[in-house]
């Protein structure tokens, strides 16, 4: 037998960030090497991404997943034993054959995108390269992304009084990503010495941004956009502010209950957010609207200026097709890359390539359960995606992806080179 072949695939129950029930998977192969992978889980989430399957039965109060682990200690470990970890596509599609539907009902995407991210880092360890040097294709002029780092936390990460899930910061005026992580940190910790000043620190959101006593939305933009100023930092041209709507958390059939009590229409929304842009230094929006209300994002794109990142995540959910639809349609020009949303590598990747091919924006993501994986990073790095998005500047599990972005930005030897958002022209900024 080849030494890249699967000798035996494990399984085990872990905790994440949240202190809830999640996926640990381990794929030995036949050489000794070993990958090992947790899934993460989201809060807020589209309708069409793959299925995070749990028991439901009264332990964990419902959110154990000892069938998951079963099925990989079994299902999947008989099919994949004997396989090459090398062939990774191959893998996946014998992944998605064995669940058998179209959103990973009967396997759980937690399952499969646990294991699948395994079998990647088991294939990397057989040939000695870091998980970035074997995804990577091209070998040459490797960036880190640009990093969107929150800085408050509400909707479905925090229970205050504000709808919006994310308010983060973008350094895009940043030479390198150790500058950039300067100043991310110089506003991050100006921030909490103000809160604490003004009485305004309730506690911390699930990403570790902070969790404010602001009761309206517009509070935070006017509180962040002074602090990015006393900072010392441009507004727009070195830091701006990106908002992550997961307006589908405040959406009720045709209405948005905006500032978690009035009820507005889209169109009302879509006036708010020109409005916005013209007062405030905001140059990325996240699901803006309902993924029902795909009409919106078309006009939010037609009349906000030109360098404003319109993200989708729930819209498309890391799915290739959904991506396309999208794209046709011009309601985005950038899409958020999650890979537990769609369930394997291999689908990640797809919809990675597809985002690229039509000239999207692509931000690579955590979610709001987060664990000590690092995954992700390796993939912004060896993928290079444009951005990377995995929380604030707290917690151990946030700062594990920064971390290791800095010891890929050492490895590569390229001055912690960051990537430039060519496609909305930022440096024009």
């Amino acid at each position: 037998m080849s030494k890249h072949n699967i000798q035996k695939i494990d399984g085990r129950m872990v905790f994440d960030s949240r202190g809830i029930p999640t996926i640990e998977a381990e794929v030995y192969l036949n050489d000794g090497s070993v990958g090992r992978a947790i899934a993460p889980s989201g809060a807020s989430k589209g309708k069409n991404e793959a299925v995070e399957k749990r028991d439901k039965k009264k332990k964990f109060l419902g959110l154990s997943v000892d069938k998951n682990i079963f099925d990989i200690k079994n299902i999947i470990n008989n099919a994949l034993s004997g396989e090459s970890a090398l062939c990774q596509r191959k893998l996946d599609n014998i992944l998605l054959q064995l669940d058998g539907t179209e959103n990973k009902s009967v396997l759980g995407g937690n399952t499969t995108i646990a294991v699948s991210m395994a079998i990647i880092k088991a294939a990397a360890r057989f040939k000695k390269k870091k998980l970035w040097e074997y995804t990577n294709s091209s070998n040459t002029n490797l960036a880190l992304p640009i990093p969107q780092v929150q800085i408050f936390g509400g909707g479905a990460h925090a229970n205050n009084q504000l709808s919006i899930q994310d308010f983060l910061i973008i350094p895009n005026g940043a030479r390198n990503f150790i500058e950039a992580m300067e100043w991310v940190f110089i506003i991050f910790k100006n921030t909490h010495e103000t809160l604490k000043e003004e009485n305004l620190l309730k506690g911390f959101a699930d990403e570790g941004g902070y969790w404010p006593c602001f009761n309206k939305n517009e509070d935070v933009l006017i509180f962040l956009s002074e602090i990015i100023k006393k900072s010392g930092f441009k507004l727009l041209k070195e830091v701006s502010i990106a908002l992550d709507i997961a307006a589908n958390n405040f959406y009720d059939t045709s209405f948005y209950k905006f500032n978690r009590k009035k009820n507005i229409t889209a169109d009302e929304l879509l006036d708010n957010y020109i409005i916005w842009l013209k007062k405030y230094p905001i140059i990325s929006i996240e699901d803006p609207f309902s993924e029902d209300d795909i009409l919106f994002f078309k006009k939010l794109i037609n009349k906000a200026p030109e360098y404003v990142q319109i993200i989708g995540d729930d819209l498309v959910v890391t799915n290739k097709e959904l991506i396309s639809q999208a794209a046709y349609k011009k309601s985005i020009n950038s899409v958020l890359i999650k890979p537990n949303q769609i369930g394997t590598i291999s689908e990640t990747l797809d919809a990675l390539q597809i985002t690229k091919d039509l000239g999207l924006v692509e931000i690579i993501s955590a979610r709001s359960g987060e664990t000590e994986d690092v995954t992700i990073a390796d993939l912004s790095v060896g993928w290079q995606t444009n951005q990377i998005k995995v929380g604030s500047f707290s917690r151990s599990e946030r700062l594990a992806k920064w971390n290791q972005c800095l010891r890929i930005g050492e490895q590569i030897k390229n001055d912690f080179l960051m990537q430039k958002n060519t496609v909305l022209k930022w440096d024009k900024l």
